[in-house]
Protein backbone atom coordinates (compact mmCIF):
# COMPACT_ATOMS: atom_id res chain seq x y z
CA UNK A 1 0.00 0.00 0.00
CA UNK A 2 3.07 2.37 0.92
CA UNK A 3 4.52 1.69 -2.27
CA UNK A 4 1.24 2.28 -4.43
CA UNK A 5 1.30 6.25 -2.72
CA UNK A 6 4.73 6.62 -3.58
CA UNK A 7 4.40 5.71 -7.02
CA UNK A 8 1.51 8.12 -7.29
CA UNK A 9 3.04 10.79 -6.06
CA UNK A 10 6.39 10.19 -8.37
CA UNK A 11 3.97 9.78 -11.18
CA UNK A 12 2.35 13.34 -9.69
CA UNK A 13 5.95 14.89 -9.58
CA UNK A 14 6.99 13.32 -13.34
CA UNK A 15 4.36 15.24 -14.86
CA UNK A 16 4.47 18.60 -12.57
CA UNK A 17 8.46 18.91 -13.14
CA UNK A 18 8.46 20.23 -16.81
CA UNK A 19 6.00 22.66 -15.64
CA UNK A 20 7.81 24.13 -12.78
CA UNK A 21 10.95 24.09 -14.31
CA UNK A 22 9.71 25.83 -17.34
CA UNK A 23 8.06 28.18 -14.62
CA UNK A 24 11.79 28.82 -13.49
CA UNK A 25 13.31 29.24 -16.73
CA UNK A 26 11.25 31.71 -18.13
CA UNK A 27 9.42 33.43 -15.23
CA UNK A 28 11.33 32.82 -12.17
CA UNK A 29 14.96 33.70 -13.35
CA UNK A 30 14.07 36.68 -15.31
CA UNK A 31 11.59 37.93 -12.46
CA UNK A 32 14.75 37.91 -10.00
CA UNK A 33 17.17 39.70 -12.65
CA UNK A 34 14.72 42.19 -13.33
CA UNK A 35 13.91 43.02 -9.76
CA UNK A 36 17.67 42.69 -8.45
CA UNK A 37 19.01 44.83 -11.59
CA UNK A 38 16.14 47.52 -10.37
CA UNK A 39 18.43 48.32 -7.63
CA UNK A 40 21.33 49.18 -10.24
CA UNK A 41 22.92 51.59 -12.36
CA UNK A 42 22.57 49.89 -16.00
CA UNK A 43 22.61 51.08 -19.20
CA UNK A 44 23.67 49.77 -22.32
CA UNK A 45 27.23 50.88 -22.17
CA UNK A 46 27.74 49.58 -18.44
CA UNK A 47 27.18 46.65 -16.31
CA UNK A 48 25.02 46.63 -13.34
CA UNK A 49 25.94 48.84 -10.52
CA UNK A 50 24.13 48.57 -7.33
CA UNK A 51 22.76 51.78 -6.20
CA UNK A 52 20.52 50.95 -3.80
CA UNK A 53 16.94 52.73 -3.98
CA UNK A 54 18.11 55.16 -6.25
CA UNK A 55 15.63 54.01 -9.48
CA UNK A 56 12.64 54.57 -7.49
CA UNK A 57 13.87 57.55 -5.92
CA UNK A 58 14.02 58.90 -9.16
CA UNK A 59 10.49 57.66 -10.43
CA UNK A 60 8.92 59.11 -7.36
CA UNK A 61 10.03 63.15 -8.88
CA UNK A 62 9.28 62.01 -11.83
CA UNK A 63 6.35 63.95 -13.50
CA UNK A 64 5.67 61.49 -16.75
CA UNK A 65 5.99 58.52 -14.17
CA UNK A 66 3.10 59.66 -11.99
CA UNK A 67 1.00 60.82 -15.61
CA UNK A 68 1.94 57.24 -16.60
CA UNK A 69 0.43 55.79 -13.47
CA UNK A 70 -2.65 58.11 -13.52
CA UNK A 71 -3.60 57.02 -16.59
CA UNK A 72 -2.88 53.17 -16.11
CA UNK A 73 -5.12 53.64 -13.27
CA UNK A 74 -7.78 55.52 -14.92
CA UNK A 75 -7.75 53.06 -17.53
CA UNK A 76 -8.07 49.49 -15.66
CA UNK A 77 -10.90 51.63 -13.60
CA UNK A 78 -12.64 52.25 -16.88
CA UNK A 79 -12.55 49.16 -18.07
CA UNK A 80 -12.97 46.96 -14.92
CA UNK A 81 -15.94 48.92 -14.74
CA UNK A 82 -17.64 49.76 -17.71
CA UNK A 83 -16.53 47.51 -20.36
CA UNK A 84 -17.42 44.36 -17.96
CA UNK A 85 -20.19 46.15 -17.49
CA UNK A 86 -21.25 46.33 -21.49
CA UNK A 87 -19.94 42.73 -21.60
CA UNK A 88 -22.58 41.36 -18.54
CA UNK A 89 -25.65 43.22 -20.03
CA UNK A 90 -24.86 42.05 -23.57
CA UNK A 91 -24.47 38.53 -22.08
CA UNK A 92 -27.78 38.55 -20.19
CA UNK A 93 -29.72 39.79 -22.81
CA UNK A 94 -28.00 37.15 -25.02
CA UNK A 95 -28.91 34.81 -22.88
CA UNK A 96 -32.75 35.60 -23.07
CA UNK A 97 -31.90 34.81 -26.78
CA UNK A 98 -34.20 37.16 -28.65
CA UNK A 99 -34.89 37.25 -32.03
CA UNK A 100 -31.45 36.97 -34.09
CA UNK A 101 -29.35 36.66 -31.16
CA UNK A 102 -26.72 34.25 -32.60
CA UNK A 103 -26.05 36.81 -35.92
CA UNK A 104 -25.44 39.75 -33.17
CA UNK A 105 -23.31 37.38 -31.21
CA UNK A 106 -21.48 36.22 -34.08
CA UNK A 107 -21.17 40.03 -34.87
CA UNK A 108 -20.26 41.37 -31.82
CA UNK A 109 -17.74 38.60 -30.95
CA UNK A 110 -15.43 39.92 -34.34
CA UNK A 111 -13.65 42.62 -32.40
CA UNK A 112 -12.00 39.74 -29.85
CA UNK A 113 -10.61 38.32 -32.74
CA UNK A 114 -8.87 41.09 -34.41
CA UNK A 115 -5.42 41.80 -33.30
CA UNK A 116 -5.13 44.83 -31.23
CA UNK A 117 -2.33 46.50 -33.18
CA UNK A 118 -5.10 45.52 -36.34
CA UNK A 119 -7.66 47.83 -34.01
CA UNK A 120 -5.44 50.31 -33.08
CA UNK A 121 -4.66 51.19 -37.22
CA UNK A 122 -7.97 51.10 -37.61
CA UNK A 123 -9.69 53.52 -35.04
CA UNK A 124 -6.64 55.68 -36.02
CA UNK A 125 -7.58 55.89 -40.02
CA UNK A 126 -11.26 55.87 -39.20
CA UNK A 127 -10.30 59.33 -36.51
CA UNK A 128 -8.50 60.71 -39.20
CA UNK A 129 -9.19 64.35 -40.03
CA UNK A 130 -8.22 63.69 -43.72
CA UNK A 131 -9.21 60.15 -44.39
CA UNK A 132 -11.95 58.93 -41.80
CA UNK A 133 -15.79 59.68 -40.64
CA UNK A 134 -14.32 62.38 -38.54
CA UNK A 135 -14.15 64.99 -41.64
CA UNK A 136 -17.58 64.92 -42.85
CA UNK A 137 -19.20 64.87 -38.55
CA UNK A 138 -16.84 68.02 -38.64
CA UNK A 139 -18.65 69.84 -42.10
CA UNK A 140 -22.46 69.00 -39.81
CA UNK A 141 -20.50 71.84 -37.55
CA UNK A 142 -19.79 74.12 -39.83
CA UNK A 143 -17.86 73.95 -43.72
CA UNK A 144 -15.02 76.33 -41.93
CA UNK A 145 -14.34 74.51 -38.53
CA UNK A 146 -11.25 73.27 -37.87
CA UNK A 147 -10.46 69.58 -38.48
CA UNK A 148 -9.64 67.96 -35.29
CA UNK A 149 -7.08 64.95 -35.08
CA UNK A 150 -8.81 63.10 -32.00
CA UNK A 151 -5.07 61.26 -31.19
CA UNK A 152 -3.84 64.28 -32.10
CA UNK A 153 -5.28 66.61 -29.54
CA UNK A 154 -4.20 66.24 -25.91
CA UNK A 155 -7.88 67.15 -24.89
CA UNK A 156 -9.28 64.19 -26.71
CA UNK A 157 -6.37 61.41 -27.45
CA UNK A 158 -7.13 59.52 -24.02
CA UNK A 159 -10.66 58.80 -24.42
CA UNK A 160 -10.04 58.18 -28.49
CA UNK A 161 -7.74 55.61 -27.05
CA UNK A 162 -10.51 54.55 -23.91
CA UNK A 163 -12.78 53.96 -26.77
CA UNK A 164 -11.04 51.19 -28.73
CA UNK A 165 -10.98 49.24 -26.05
CA UNK A 166 -14.33 48.83 -25.09
CA UNK A 167 -14.92 47.08 -28.10
CA UNK A 168 -12.92 43.69 -25.80
CA UNK A 169 -15.57 43.62 -23.87
CA UNK A 170 -16.45 40.96 -26.13
CA UNK A 171 -14.27 39.19 -24.31
CA UNK A 172 -16.26 39.39 -20.77
CA UNK A 173 -19.59 38.18 -22.97
CA UNK A 174 -17.85 35.07 -23.73
CA UNK A 175 -17.10 34.21 -20.10
CA UNK A 176 -20.21 35.45 -18.91
CA UNK A 177 -22.17 33.67 -21.72
CA UNK A 178 -20.50 30.43 -20.46
CA UNK A 179 -20.84 30.82 -17.10
CA UNK A 180 -24.74 30.90 -17.68
CA UNK A 181 -24.85 27.74 -19.74
CA UNK A 182 -24.13 25.98 -16.15
CA UNK A 183 -27.50 27.57 -14.45
CA UNK A 184 -30.13 25.42 -13.77
CA UNK A 185 -33.07 26.35 -15.64
CA UNK A 186 -35.33 24.66 -13.38
CA UNK A 187 -34.09 27.18 -10.94
CA UNK A 188 -35.18 30.08 -13.44
CA UNK A 189 -38.71 28.35 -14.14
CA UNK A 190 -39.46 28.22 -10.51
CA UNK A 191 -38.69 32.35 -10.11
CA UNK A 192 -40.98 32.95 -12.84
CA UNK A 193 -43.39 30.61 -11.09
CA UNK A 194 -43.10 32.61 -8.30
CA UNK A 195 -44.30 36.21 -10.20
CA UNK A 196 -40.59 37.95 -10.76
CA UNK A 197 -39.49 40.06 -13.64
CA UNK A 198 -36.96 39.28 -16.19
CA UNK A 199 -35.04 42.20 -14.26
CA UNK A 200 -35.82 40.86 -11.18
CA UNK A 201 -34.26 37.53 -11.90
CA UNK A 202 -31.39 39.00 -13.43
CA UNK A 203 -30.89 41.53 -10.71
CA UNK A 204 -31.84 38.73 -7.48
CA UNK A 205 -30.69 35.13 -8.93
CA UNK A 206 -28.37 35.51 -11.71
CA UNK A 207 -26.31 38.35 -10.64
CA UNK A 208 -25.02 36.50 -7.42
CA UNK A 209 -24.80 33.51 -9.31
CA UNK A 210 -22.07 35.33 -11.39
CA UNK A 211 -20.30 36.56 -9.00
CA UNK A 212 -16.83 35.22 -9.46
CA UNK A 213 -16.97 35.31 -13.00
CA UNK A 214 -17.89 38.38 -12.51
CA UNK A 215 -14.28 38.85 -10.43
CA UNK A 216 -12.19 37.10 -12.67
CA UNK A 217 -13.51 39.14 -15.86
CA UNK A 218 -12.79 42.24 -14.20
CA UNK A 219 -9.21 40.39 -12.78
CA UNK A 220 -8.86 40.08 -16.68
CA UNK A 221 -9.75 43.95 -17.90
CA UNK A 222 -7.17 45.31 -15.01
CA UNK A 223 -4.34 42.50 -16.04
CA UNK A 224 -5.05 43.68 -19.29
CA UNK A 225 -5.03 47.54 -19.12
CA UNK A 226 -1.90 47.45 -16.80
CA UNK A 227 0.17 45.64 -19.58
CA UNK A 228 -1.58 47.77 -22.81
CA UNK A 229 1.31 48.43 -25.00
CA UNK A 230 0.28 48.16 -28.71
CA UNK A 231 -2.78 50.11 -29.72
CA UNK A 232 -1.13 53.02 -27.36
CA UNK A 233 2.44 52.74 -29.41
CA UNK A 234 0.88 52.21 -33.32
CA UNK A 235 -1.67 55.26 -32.04
CA UNK A 236 -0.17 58.00 -29.92
CA UNK A 237 2.91 56.48 -28.79
CA UNK A 238 1.65 58.43 -25.29
CA UNK A 239 1.47 61.43 -26.81
CA UNK A 240 0.55 64.02 -27.11
CA UNK A 241 2.95 65.39 -24.27
CA UNK A 242 2.20 62.56 -22.06
CA UNK A 243 -1.75 62.57 -22.18
CA UNK A 244 -1.91 58.88 -23.41
CA UNK A 245 1.47 57.55 -21.36
CA UNK A 246 1.03 54.59 -19.29
CA UNK A 247 3.33 52.68 -17.50
CA UNK A 248 3.68 50.22 -20.47
CA UNK A 249 5.04 52.71 -23.09
CA UNK A 250 6.69 54.58 -20.35
CA UNK A 251 9.13 51.58 -19.84
CA UNK A 252 9.70 51.22 -23.51
CA UNK A 253 10.59 54.33 -23.72
CA UNK A 254 12.93 54.62 -20.57
CA UNK A 255 14.88 50.92 -21.89
CA UNK A 256 14.85 51.90 -25.85
CA UNK A 257 14.82 55.57 -25.78
CA UNK A 258 17.28 56.92 -22.73
CA UNK A 259 18.95 53.26 -22.63
CA UNK A 260 18.26 52.94 -18.92
CA UNK A 261 17.39 49.62 -17.90
CA UNK A 262 17.63 49.51 -14.72
CA UNK A 263 14.98 52.86 -14.18
CA UNK A 264 13.27 50.52 -16.84
CA UNK A 265 13.18 47.76 -14.61
CA UNK A 266 12.60 49.75 -11.41
CA UNK A 267 9.13 50.40 -13.76
CA UNK A 268 8.49 46.86 -14.50
CA UNK A 269 8.65 46.01 -10.77
CA UNK A 270 5.57 48.82 -10.19
CA UNK A 271 3.48 47.38 -12.61
CA UNK A 272 4.39 43.74 -11.27
CA UNK A 273 3.48 45.33 -7.61
CA UNK A 274 0.47 47.56 -8.79
CA UNK A 275 -0.96 44.31 -10.82
CA UNK A 276 -0.56 42.04 -7.77
CA UNK A 277 -2.09 44.41 -5.35
CA UNK A 278 -5.04 44.98 -7.65
CA UNK A 279 -5.67 41.21 -8.07
CA UNK A 280 -5.56 40.77 -4.44
CA UNK A 281 -7.95 43.67 -3.99
CA UNK A 282 -10.63 42.73 -6.41
CA UNK A 283 -10.17 38.78 -5.35
CA UNK A 284 -11.22 40.20 -1.84
CA UNK A 285 -13.96 42.43 -3.16
CA UNK A 286 -15.42 39.60 -4.98
CA UNK A 287 -15.04 36.35 -2.31
CA UNK A 288 -13.72 34.71 -5.16
CA UNK A 289 -13.11 31.02 -4.05
CA UNK A 290 -15.54 31.59 -1.15
CA UNK A 291 -18.66 29.31 -2.61
CA UNK A 292 -20.86 30.01 -0.02
CA UNK A 293 -20.89 33.98 -0.20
Amino acid sequence: MEVSIVAKRLWVLLFVTPCLLMFIVFIGIPLVNVTWTSFADYTTFSPPILSGLGNYRELLHDRSFWQAFQNTLLWVLMQCTVGVSVGCIVALLLFRKPFGWKFFRAVYMIPSIIPTVATGIMFYLLLNPELGIIKPLQYLAGPHSPAINPFGNSSYAFWALTLTWLFYSAVSTIIIMAELGTISDALLEAAKIDGATRFQIDLHILLPLLRNILGTCVILAAVGMITQFDTIYVTTRGGPGSSTLNLSVFLYNTATLDNNYGLANAISVVQILVGLILVLLIGRAFKLGDSHG
